[in-house]
């Protein structure tokens, strides 16, 4: 009766004759194969044809199951009824089950199915193939699951630390235990940690799934995955992170702890519904990473010195700058662990927590309940602190509570988001704190970027090429330059591991002075030089020079080009009197003998 029903819908669309219809059922007859498999192997129609025609005539929605399915939903139906019908379960609402069927009309099918679930059941159209493929997919998961995951490592398990105070949290393990879906889970953080990846992405595209790492803060493609792993995949993060599997329509924000052996890890989640599915990332959080210190950050020792000096003093305001993912957090916490000491209160402000500080008070902002850092940062002033970490400064009210809580007797450390130290100053005024206020609490300003070190199993020594030289600044004797040629300890890029490059602006009475009379920025940028500032492409040159890194990597992230001054060179290595030209931060006495400009006014001397 519902191959009949079939046949005369599809006839009276006119997508088939009516000799076209009895031709297939003749055929058929006898043989158990269906009305729509017969007319696609005749060319009378496509399967797209026949589904989006039933959808039309019927008024039931055609659904498209790689981007609707939910694994918890195909527990409802066993394979052999979905074999035996040709569906495939899509996902609960309620009492009710909503299911893609290739023959919709199929009464048998949905009565055996609200027999078996106990559930009202909602048909939708979907394609012959799409429906088989399906079944095929998501009822024989280990297979392809094996597949995809073999060249990863599986000599650890994944093991999921929950807190206590989660009641209904088996219930939630039980449901996202699919082992394969766990086994590639785990497989990927685990590969992710071994290649030091700091961020894993899960980037659903129109076909596929594309999986990549951000290793030394470069993104690299791991694997492209199949489209239909893209919604268990992304359901399992977020029963591990305890987020809202049923919601997919915005995005959320989780974190999972989790231990490999005796290692533990936190793991920061981020979800987003994009064109083709939702996006998942996993920022990986290795609690030793804070155990940073001055002398493996990648400082100075000239550079050691002068930022001792300006976070050891009792009261003042200490600033570290620079983009995202620039490495602040870290030079905070290496800060924090250099003053620490059992006679001093440390509180810390942060949003989130990223990693956990021993003997620190830390706490995380929470802009929902109204716990911002403004409203944050006056109730720490009344928990007698000594030392004061504010994860950033956003807002005025932020920053003025934070100059005077400096003016008051403690030492507060902080960031902001500017392009180098002297520009923070500006960035302060522009937010609204009186000058006088930054003048006279201000510390010192470390503006930092990171750059990827050469690899020291495939480093090798080249002689530098004119636009090398030239970008640098540098004349034909600077010699042997370095690079990596790519081996497997690098994956082929070169590059193992980052250290910093920093410009370090110490505020002595002159900048002070510079500052509270609200001078420009090149006066307070030539009375820093003076005083021994080295800039970020002076340190970034120093450690080119050294072998640390290359040329392309330093320009990657520092221009070297200075085009005010009409350059794109004049970048030396200070040193003799340490004093150093305004314009290309080369060591001088009385002029620049590389740029010939002197240092009072960055024009070249003018002869007898």
């Amino acid at each position: 009766m519902a191959v009949k029903k079939l046949g005369e819908i599809l006839v009276e669309s006119g997508l088939i004759s009516t000799e076209q219809l009895d031709e297939a059922l003749k055929e058929g007859k006898g043989k158990g194969q269906r009305l729509g498999t017969i007319l696609v192997k005749k060319g009378y129609a496509t399967e797209m044809d026949i589904a989006q025609t039933l959808s039309f005539q019927l008024n039931i929605p055609f659904v498209d199951i790689e981007s609707t399915i939910d694994l918890e939903s195909i527990k409802l139906v066993t394979e052999s009824i979905c074999k035996k019908y040709v569906l495939m379960p899509l996902y609960r609402d309620g009492k009710v089950l909503h299911v893609a069927m290739a023959d919709p009309l199929n009464l048998n099918a949905i009565d055996d199915l609200r027999f078996s679930t106990g559930l009202d059941i909602r048909p939708f159209v979907a394609t012959l193939a799409d429906v088989s493929t399906a079944i095929s997919r998501y009822h024989h998961m280990n297979e392809p699951m094996e597949d995809l995951v073999q060249s990863f490592k599986r000599d650890q398990y994944v093991e999921v630390v929950h807190e206590t105070d989660y009641e209904d949290l088996s219930t939630y393990i039980q449901k996202s235990a699919t082992p394969p879906i766990i086994k590639m889970v785990d497989s990927i953080i685990i590969q992710a940690l071994e290649k030091r990846a700091s961020d894993i992405h899960f980037e659903p595209q129109e076909t596929f799934v594309k999986l990549r790492f951000r290793i030394d803060g470069i993104m690299r493609e791991m694997l492209q995955l199949p489209k239909w792993v893209n919604g268990p995949v992304v359901s399992r993060i977020k029963l591990m992170a305890k987020m809202d599997i049923a919601e997919r329509r915005v995005s959320q924000d989780g974190r999972i702890k989790v231990r490999l052996g005796k290692k533990g890890l936190d793991l920061r989640v981020s979800t987003l519904p994009t064109q083709y599915g939702e996006t998942a990332v996993l920022r990986l959080l290795d609690p030793k990473a804070a155990a940073l210190s001055f002398d493996n950050i990648g400082f100075a020792k000239e550079e050691t010195k002068r930022l001792v000096t300006a976070i050891s003093k009792p009261q003042g305001v200490v600033i570290v700058t620079g983009p995202t993912g620039c490495g602040k957090t870290s030079t905070l916490y290496s800060m924090i662990s250099r003053v620490k000491s059992d006679r001093i209160n440390i509180i810390t402000i942060e949003d989130p927590i990223e990693y956990e500080l021993k003997d620190v008070n830390q706490v995380a902002v929470n802009e929902k309940t109204g716990l911002t850092f403004a409203y944050t940062l006056r109730s720490v002033l009344r928990q007698d602190p000594d030392v004061i970490l504010v994860g950033e400064i956003r807002d005025e009210e932020t920053a003025i509570i934070a100059h005077q809580a400096s003016m008051t007797g403690h030492l507060v450390f902080s960031t902001l988001h500017t392009n180098d130290a002297v520009s923070s100053v500006t960035r302060l005024k522009n937010m609204g704190v009186p000058v006088y206020m930054i003048a006279s609490a201000l510390n010192g300003i470390v503006a930092q970027r990171l750059v990827r070190k050469i690899c020291e199993h495939c480093k090798a020594a080249y002689v530098p090429s004119a636009d090398d030289l030239d970008l640098l600044g540098a004349r034909p004797s600077v010699g042997m330059l370095y690079r990596g040629r790519g081996c497997g300890k690098c994956g082929g890029s070169g590059y193992l591991g980052r250290t910093g490059i920093f410009e370090i602006m110490t505020v002595n009475r002159k900048i002070k002075n510079l500052i509270a009379s609200d001078s420009p920025e090149e006066v307070v940028l030539e009375a820093a030089i003076e005083a021994g500032m080295v800039t970020l492409r002076q340190d970034g040159l120093r450690k080119v020079l050294a072998g640390l890194t290359t040329v392309e990597e330093l320009s990657r992230v520092v221009c070297l080009a200075d085009e005010e001054a009409g350059d794109a060179g004049h970048v030396h290595v200070p040193g003799g009197s340490g004093r150093l030209c305004m314009v290309c931060g080369h060591a001088l006495n009385e002029y620049c003998p590389a740029c010939v400009k002197t240092k009072s006014t960055g024009k070249a001397p003018v002869k007898p």
